[in-house]
């Protein structure tokens, strides 16, 4: 896989994420907000972004609308890593362009498996 993009306020998660991706030879970015997410994603090209619903400024909710929403993003696959397992919430992010919906804390082998699954979807 080629770039892939981690949106979340938790730097502790953030740091784990990037270790075993970079472990696993994929390039990961990390932003702390849904704007400086936004504004990463107009520089460089992403495979995969992955994105907290509870950050910031901006929700990751409006961040995956806007990615949708946008001619340039919204091919990119968008993952959903959030605590708020609600069912209703879980439909609306994946009605607003999520492709998942993964609940923290994420076990490594899930984060793994949803890379794999994207990657193995992008070669086809």
């Amino acid at each position: 896989m080629g770039r892939i993009l981690f949106v979340d306020d938790d730097t502790d998660a953030l740091e784990t994420y990037v270790k075993a991706v970079s472990l696993a030879n994929h390039n990961a970015d990390v932003a702390s907000s849904a704007i400086d997410g936004w504004e990463m994603i107009q520089d460089t090209e992403y495979d995969l972004i992955f994105v907290d619903l509870n950050i910031p400024e901006v929700s990751g909710f409006e961040l995956i609308e806007k990615l949708s929403q946008d001619e340039n993003t919204k091919a990119i696959p968008v993952v959903v890593i959030s605590a708020l397992p609600e069912d209703d919430l879980i439909d609306e992010v994946l009605s607003a362009g999520a492709k998942l919906f993964l609940e923290k804390p994420v076990a490594l082998v899930d984060l793994f498996s949803v890379i794999e699954k994207f990657n193995t979807e992008s070669s086809k």
